[in-house]
């Protein structure tokens, strides 16, 4: 058990790792556009950290992000990411029980943060009376998984992992 001041110091330390890949989103990424469409990150730091971390610790790291998410960026539908990403957290995090938490876990996990993400957008269009919406919405989100993950993934991996690495210390670790 990590005492309460290495837990705040974890978190914060993620939260700061978090807020950096934000920024290379807001920065950098939202200028670059491939195959119509620009890398999207966030799904990512919902699901890749969590892969390192128990359960409980996940949702609630998801959740804030969802909710600065939410503030961040214009959607369709209020609160989206503040519901979608506690999700996203919580299966990721049980998902990296089944697999070791590394690159393969990442993108097994990146596959159904995308996945989620599409599906949950595709209902709330469809729910407003939008037709075809399906196809269309699945295949944008298909775009921008094949934008994102290959070359973003392993770096989010990488940087969290470190960061996992360095707060778990003196914890042992299955992963």
């Amino acid at each position: 058990m990590i005492a309460d001041n290495a837990v705040i110091f974890k978190w914060s330390i993620y939260s700061l790792a978090a807020a950096l890949c934000v920024a290379l989103q807001g920065m950098f990424l939202h200028r670059i556009y491939i195959w119509g469409v620009i890398p999207f990150l966030y799904p990512l730091l919902a699901a890749i950290p969590a892969t390192f971390e128990q359960p409980a610790g996940a949702t609630g790291f998801a959740l804030g992000l969802g909710i600065v998410c939410d503030l961040l960026l214009p959607e369709a539908f209020p609160c989206f990411y503040t519901l979608l990403f506690p999700l996203t957290g919580l299966t990721a995090s049980l998902l990296s029980r089944l697999f070791p938490a590394g690159p393969l876990c990442s993108y097994v996990v990146s596959i159904m943060a995308f996945l989620f993400h599409g599906v949950f957008h595709c209902f709330i269009l469809w729910s407003r009376g939008s037709d075809f919406i399906w196809k269309i919405g699945m295949y944008l989100t298909l775009r921008e998984f094949v934008v994102t993950v290959p070359l973003l993934a392993p770096l989010v991996t990488v940087l969290f992992r470190a960061l996992a690495l360095r707060t778990h210390a003196d914890e042992p670790r299955n992963w």
